[in-house]
């Protein structure tokens, strides 16, 4: 059952002189509980196209629809609570907030959902244990390596039981063992939760152990030969 359907997807920026056509006419869907793979070498779309299915930019053209409601027909406060309801986001860059510790930088979308303050504890308590950091709960940021950080990120975008996780680049910055440590640990908790991701990656290696692959080429996607 498609969880998601991206429909003609198309992206142009105005750049002085001419256009930059990014997306052209990208259609693909995501199924409940599936684990989709976005390649692509630099510079082919692959963040514009995370961003549109966030809600977080739109389209010159085309829709998303989220469980049949085209995403793009939401306003801003509907959109917002789109995405902290149903999507968690997890960047190459964890964007932890560093005057917050990883119990609280977890439980930040509770707080921002405006659930009690004990029960967003509880909740990102939990989450942190699943991804084998209860006892940092109390460390800053810059108290955790670049994997634990990663971990943090990866646990806050899950604290909201969210129907699909997008992810960009999550390994892009470290090192092979702890990259290794991130995918082992985004392929038990969707087997644990059920969540759907969509991953944007340079790794072929992550890509493979996901249930397809997709490839941008020139602002075109195309299935896995």
């Amino acid at each position: 059952m498609a969880l998601m359907i991206c429909q003609n997807i198309c992206k142009t920026y105005n750049e002085g002189a001419g256009e930059l056509n990014v997306l052209n006419d990208v259609s693909f869907s995501v199924n409940a509980g599936e684990k989709v793979a976005i390649v692509g070498s630099s510079g082919s779309g692959k963040s514009t196209l995370l961003h549109l299915l966030g809600a977080l930019d739109k389209p010159t053209s085309g829709k998303v629809l989220f469980e049949g409601d085209d995403i793009y027909a939401f306003n801003e406060k509907q959109q917002a609570k789109f995405r902290n309801q149903h999507l968690g986001f997890v960047y190459q860059q964890h964007h932890l907030l560093p005057e917050f510790n990883a119990l609280e930088n977890v439980a930040m979308p509770l707080f921002i959902a405006k659930t009690n303050k004990k029960q967003a504890l509880q909740k990102a308590e939990g989450l942190l244990q699943m991804v084998g950091l209860e006892q940092r709960a109390a460390h800053l940021p810059n108290e955790l390596s670049g994997g634990e950080r990663q971990r943090v990120a990866i646990a806050r975008a899950l604290v909201n039981d969210p129907t699909l996780v997008l992810a960009d680049e999550p390994t892009g910055n470290l090192d092979d063992a702890a990259g290794e440590d991130i995918y082992q640990l985004l392929l038990s908790l969707q087997l644990k939760l059920k969540t759907s991701f969509v991953v944007v990656t340079h790794d072929t290696r992550l890509a493979a152990r996901l249930d397809r692959t997709l490839v941008l080429k020139q602002g075109k996607l195309h299935s896995e030969a």
